[in-house]
């Protein structure tokens, strides 16, 4: 074969080109001394996910620099997530990047929270929970990205229906040196729970000490149904329905409020 590929000397470029016209092959055998990354970004402009994937796979294997490398990474992730959600092959990319950067704690923090989405999408709830266990351990957490840590580990926990866990975590949430508005949705997700487990009378307590902690509009909203939905099941029809009427303006779907004033107008009519 050498001597053939050396005795018909400029037959492989000829081949070349008249395959990139019937079978794509130019852009397949991009040349190995361009910039892989800004080919990559070409191939990105052009919707061309398996190939920007390819380059950017091939640039990891050679690139250096920490940042450069951080780069590529995203724009990988970026690439194979662009048409579909691919939970399961972002998770084992996320997994090797953050071996890599583990000394770097913002690029630890970013990854992890990514991991935990991908986790929980592919319904690893046991992984997702040990994730955002590293998560919330983290040092330079800001008061929402705490927040949203635990109420992502006691979701976790809630999925493999370890309820006292949950609640468990929820409760160190509000043990946190946060102000009321940072931790009222922990204080949101308990009584949601405890409405799951049809304990009444602790939602009810729950869904007023928010309503009395001044809540933004949604959170008045979610609070007052479900202090209306705890009254109506405890038996008290009437201030349930004065309930649902006030939480209308406020909460994110008022089609829900309509149906649920519908039923009880009904109900407290007969």
């Amino acid at each position: 074969m050498l001597k053939i590929r050396h005795s018909l000397h400029g037959i492989p470029v000829l081949i070349c080109l008249v395959a990139s016209v019937f079978l794509g092959c130019e852009r397949a055998s991009v040349g190995r001394d361009d910039d892989d990354v800004a080919l990559a970004r070409a191939a990105v402009a052009q919707r061309d996910w398996p190939l920007a994937e390819r380059l950017l796979r091939r640039s990891l294997r050679t690139e250096q620099e920490p940042d450069r490398r951080w780069e590529v990474w995203n724009m990988l992730l970026a690439s194979v997530n662009a048409e579909d959600e691919e939970p399961r092959l972002s998770l084992e990319y996320l997994e090797v990047m953050l071996e890599e950067f583990s000394e770097n704690e913002s690029r630890t923090k970013t990854i992890l929270e990514r991991m935990g989405r991908c986790a929980e999408m592919l319904r690893r709830f046991s992984r997702a929970a040990d994730i955002w266990s590293s998560y919330i351990w983290l040092a330079d957490l800001g008061p929402e990205e705490m927040v949203n840590g635990y109420r992502h580990l006691a979701q976790a926990h809630f999925s493999r229906r370890q309820f006292e866990a949950g609640e468990d975590v929820l409760q160190q949430c509000l043990s946190l040196s946060l102000s009321d508005h940072d931790k009222i949705l922990c204080m949101y997700d308990i009584a949601d729970q405890n409405m799951a487990r049809q304990c009444w009378q602790e939602v009810a307590g729950i869904s007023r000490q928010l309503l009395d902690s001044n809540p933004d509009g949604k959170m008045r909203g979610l609070a007052s149904y479900l202090l209306a939905d705890a009254l109506e099941q405890l038996g008290r029809g009437k201030e349930a329905l004065e309930l649902f009427e006030q939480a209308r303006a406020d909460y994110p779907n008022p089609a829900v409020i309509d149906n649920r004033i519908a039923f009880l107008r009904k109900k407290i009519r007969r």
